[in-house]
């Protein structure tokens, strides 16, 4: 067996069903006679995106798998990977690489010492007879701690290679790393000692499948959820103990209680300080999980570190709470809390509908995502967004209500993104509606790729918020903007989808929104990708987190 012939044979023993490329790789012949379906995107970066999608909404349990071929396809796919990187999703990326005795010789490209800061682990396979060694270590990285990218770089003259005996090679078992009893111990009674506690839950709540045991845990310790932008959706954000999401934009109920509580209980979060995510005032106890040691006491001292997995913390930390209180019925703070959060929320759902029915012309963005949220059901639908306004404007209002139905993305901010990573969405979970929001900038990056969801049969809704502008730019550049007009933008996008083959449709009366939505989630549900452009206008009234 020729060692492109054994690595396809691996694949499919590790599940992968299809493999995402652009255009031509040493492995892709032998992939695709194994029966692995390649989906080819327009570039490299978007293949890389729909893996990263179709490993977030797998929960990493079925790995987005990409391959490209060397030089060229490798320089070109680095923004991908340090996206995934960035954002903590696993992809298994293959490049190709140049024949061994080229391999580091200028102006040849080596992958793996140039992409060493943006994978969790980077090898080159040296041998035929170390392939099955090296993809063990490629899945036990990807299934194993943090998440996020790997790569194994296969040259071209390798790849031909006969392996010297049958192939031998079991898939990888994930592992999970529980936490210190001791520190559990701590965690608890600091807990039970705090007047108002409150949960800011990360991505880990997602990848550990957390969220039935965090909302246990919420409501025996009456303490309110916010989710970061990469954990929306790890907890039900219509529970009366539901703050939102904390990100650039934020909703005023966990800014309410950020500085309302006196305790955080950070789960499966890095609590990186970013300028996507709230700050935490000072004078609070924090007590920290995460599943990586880096990020303990990196920017937030823990007043108690919980290393391990999340889901284990929280089933760990609520058995040991229910010990210390000696019974199993919670704190009885429960039912004003959640009168507490109830009325923040009726305030901030007030003050965002009368946005939301809004008339004016052209559309306030604000309208399109109403109607939206009001036509769709959120437990069977997919929805993420690209960066800048559409993010801003969409995750503090989208209210998800089941793990992986939001897409939150962000700490690199490629713009484009969305696309790709709601079509391999759809490909993990091809019955249900799958929706990107992105802007005039975004779909600049990418929009060749729709062709891309049309050719491969992957019927996902676009909805470009059409402002014509890079918005709120004019902020960092004001002279540019008013002398040359820096920050404006054309194009005529439901006109560019019709002609790659999609349903599309022009929408700037706020009456035609509702039909237009109806048109095109019919249009995916027939098996046709559709776009929707919307007319909208520069939206001031955006949640930025600013205390009173």
């Amino acid at each position: 067996m020729q060692v492109d012939q054994a690595i396809a044979e691996i694949l499919k023993r590790e599940g992968v069903e299809q493999i995402f490329l652009f255009p031509f790789t040493p492995i892709l012949e032998a992939v695709s006679a194994a029966g692995i379906r390649p989906i080819v995107a327009r570039q490299e970066r978007v293949a890389e995106n729909m893996a990263d999608g179709f490993s977030r909404v797998s929960n990493g349990k079925r790995i987005g798998t990409v391959t490209v071929q060397q030089a060229a396809g490798a320089e070109n796919a680095f923004a991908g990977i340090a996206q995934a990187y960035t954002d903590s999703s696993p992809i298994l990326f293959l490049p190709g690489g140049m024949p061994r005795s080229e391999s580091g010789t200028p102006p040849s490209f080596n992958a793996v010492p140039n992409y060493q800061a943006t994978t969790k682990w980077a090898d080159q396979l040296l041998t035929a007879d170390s392939l099955t060694q090296r993809m063990r270590r490629a899945f036990t990285a990807l299934r194993t701690g943090r998440p996020g990218p790997v790569l194994l770089e296969i040259p071209t003259d390798v790849a031909v290679e006969e392996l010297s005996s049958e192939l031998d090679y079991t898939p990888v078992t994930a592992a999970r790393t529980g936490v210190d009893p001791d520190a559990v111990r701590d965690a608890a009674r600091l807990l039970l000692a705090a007047k108002r506690p409150m949960i800011w839950a990360g991505q880990g709540v997602l990848y550990s499948e957390a969220t039935p045991a965090v909302t246990e845990l919420a409501e025996f310790l009456a303490a309110p959820v916010m989710t970061t932008l990469l954990g929306k959706s790890g907890f039900d954000e219509t529970h009366p103990l539901a703050l939102g999401t904390g990100s650039h934009s934020c909703t005023d109920m966990a800014i309410d209680y950020l500085d309302r509580c006196d305790t955080i209980l950070a789960l499966g979060s890095s609590l990186t300080r970013s300028v996507f995510a709230p700050d935490i005032p000072t004078g609070k106890r924090i007590v920290h999980n995460t599943i990586d040691p880096r990020d303990l006491n990196k920017h937030h001292v823990a007043d108690v570190p919980l290393l391990g997995d999340c889901q284990l913390a929280a089933v760990a930390l609520l058995e040991e709470l229910k010990k210390q209180l000696g019974h199993d019925s919670g704190r009885p703070e429960l039912t004003e809390v959640k009168d507490h959060v109830a009325t923040t929320t009726a305030a901030w759902d007030a003050r965002y509908a009368k946005l939301m029915a809004s008339d004016q012309t052209p559309l306030n963005p604000y309208r399109v995502i109403g109607d939206f949220m009001a036509l769709t059901d959120p437990r069977q639908t997919i929805v993420t967004h690209d960066s800048g306004n559409p993010r801003d404007q969409l995750v503090p209002l989208y209210k998800a209500t089941t793990p992986r139905g939001y897409l939150g993305w962000g700490h690199s901010t490629q713009l484009g993104f969305g696309l790709g990573a709601i079509m391999g969405a759809k490909l993990a979970e091809p019955e249900k509606l799958c929706v990107n929001f992105m802007g005039d900038a975004a779909i600049g990056m990418v929009g060749m790729d729709i062709e891309t969801a049309v050719r491969e049969d992957i019927p996902i809704l676009t909805v470009v918020l059409k402002n014509s502008a890079m918005g709120n730019y004019e902020k960092y550049i004001p002279v540019s903007v008013e002398k040359y007009g820096t920050k404006f933008l054309s194009g005529n996008y439901a006109d560019l989808a019709r002609s790659l083959g999609a349903h599309a449709q022009r929408v700037e009366r706020p009456e035609d929104v509702r039909p237009a939505f109806q048109q095109a989630i019919a249009a995916t549900q027939n098996g046709q990708a559709a776009l929707i452009e919307c007319i909208t206008c520069e939206e001031p009234d955006m949640p930025i987190p600013i205390r009173k």
